[in-house]
C-alpha cells in the first residue's frame, strides 16, 4: 500500500516535535503556545493536530459571520481562537474555569492577533460558589471530584449562571465542553432563546448515559435537531430554525 505524501510529512512533523517538544507550534495556520504542556503526554494531540478536531470541523463549517458564539470551556483556547478568525473576536465570549490556564490562552491569542472576550470563571446552572476539581492534567480538570484517578486539589470557585450569559450575550452559537456539566442543559428551567447551534462534547463515562440521554431528550424538546452526519464521536451539532 503506498503512502500519501502528506501523510509522511505529517508523520515526520509529528516526530519531530515529540522529540524536540516545541512549546509553540503552527497547525492549519493556527499558532498554539503550549508552554508547560509541551513536556507532558497532553500535547501529542496538538502535535499531531488531532486536538478538538472534531469541534475544529464543526465550528469551521457551520459558524456564520452573523453568529455570536459563548463558549463554555475554552481549555488551550484552539477553538477560541478559530471563532475569532472567521467572524472576528468582538464576537467571541469565552470562559474557562482553570486559572492555571491564563498564562497560555492570552498567549495564543496575541500569537494570533485575536481579542476574544475572556473570563476566568466557571459556569454553572446557579451561579454561585461550586467545587471545582483541579486536576493536574487539565484536560480532566471538572466540578466532579476525581482524585481517586488523578492528582489535583479541590477548590471552591465563584461561578457564573449560564441563563445570564445567554440573556446578556444573546449568543446564537454555544460551544460547551466542560467534563460532565454539560449536563445543565437538561435543566427545564433554561430557556435557551437565542441559541440556534450547539456543538456539546459529552462525557458519559462522566455522568453516565442516562444523564446524556435526558440531556438530548430537552434540548430536541425545546426544537432542536440532532444532526449526527456533523457529529464526531462525543461531540454533537445541534440546530434549529430561527
Amino acid at each position: 500500500m503506498a503512502f500519501k505524501p502528506a501523510a509522511i510529512k505529517n508523520w515526520w512533523r509529528y516526530q519531530f516535535r515529540k522529540i524536540f517538544r516545541p512549546r509553540t507550534v503552527t497547525n492549519g495556520g493556527l499558532k498554539i503556545f503550549l508552554g508547560d504542556q509541551a513536556g507532558t503526554s497532553y500535547a501529542r494531540s496538538i502535535y499531531r493536530d488531532t486536538h478538538e478536531a472534531e469541534e475544529r470541523a464543526i465550528v469551521d463549517r457551520n459558524l456564520e459571520p452573523d453568529d455570536t458564539v459563548l463558549e463554555c470551556g475554552a481549555g488551550m483556547g484552539v477553538v477560541t481562537t478559530l471563532c475569532c478568525q472567521k467572524i472576528g473576536s468582538d464576537r467571541v465570549h469565552a470562559y474557562e474555569a482553570n486559572a492555571k490556564l491564563e498564562p497560555a490562552l492570552r498567549r495564543t491569542f496575541a500569537l494570533n492577533q485575536v481579542t476574544p472576550h475572556l473570563e476566568m470563571k466557571m459556569v454553572s446552572l446557579d451561579g454561585g460558589e461550586q467545587n471545582f476539581f483541579a486536576a493536574d492534567r487539565f484536560i480532566v480538570s471538572s466540578r466532579y471530584d476525581n482524585s481517586d484517578q488523578y492528582e489535583g486539589e479541590q477548590q471552591r470557585l465563584d461561578s457564573v449562571s449560564i441563563q445570564k450569559l445567554i440573556d446578556d450575550l444573546q449568543p446564537s452559537f454555544l460551544i460547551m465542553d466542560i467534563e460532565g456539566a454539560e449536563v445543565d442543559l437538561a435543566s427545564e428551567s433554561l430557556n435557551l432563546h437565542s441559541l440556534k447551534k450547539l456543538c456539546i462534547e459529552m462525557h458519559p463515562h462522566i455522568v453516565g448515559d442516562e444523564a446524556i440521554t435526558g440531556l438530548i431528550l430537552n434540548l430536541i424538546r425545546q426544537g432542536f435537531t440532532l444532526h449526527m452526519t456533523e457529529s464526531r464521536d462525543d461531540v454533537l451539532f445541534f440546530s434549529r430554525a430561527a
